[in-house]
């Protein structure tokens, strides 16, 4: 096995990208334990950091969003966050505003849980001006 930094500079050195990719498919970490989470995805050599948790009450949601801000405001890599479920289906929505740079709609079936049929999703962002 090669150390991971080594590995790190193989990846980059073939001009690829490395999506740090974390899922949490029962409940949602703290604050504290996400952005830890996040931050070392960058510290690690991720270039994308990618955080996707189940919330079990609507605080679960804003704490994602909060370590989706906090991680944006720190980190030089880009982040993109998602709380799954309906309930967590407004991370889907807003989440651009806290800085994750991506949302995910379905063209058909769903592969997680709360996601959002792509026009809808489209006309919500539409509707809200992000």
């Amino acid at each position: 096995d090669l150390p991971r930094n080594i590995l790190v500079e193989k990846i980059h050195s073939q001009q690829k990208i490395i999506i740090a990719s974390n899922h949490h498919f029962h409940d949602t970490p703290s604050v504290f334990d996400m952005e830890v989470l996040l931050d070392t995805m960058e510290a690690t050599g991720a270039d994308i950091r990618k955080l996707a948790v189940m919330p079990v009450e609507a605080e679960d949601v804003l704490k994602l969003l909060t370590a989706t801000l906090h991680a944006n405001q720190k980190g030089a890599a880009p982040v993109i966050t998602m709380s799954m479920s309906g309930l967590g289906a407004l991370s889907l929505v807003c989440g651009q505003v806290f800085g994750s740079v991506v949302t995910f709609g379905t063209v058909g079936a769903a592969s997680a849980p709360g996601q959002l049929e792509i026009g809808k999703l489209r006309q919500m962002l539409e509707n809200l001006q992000i």
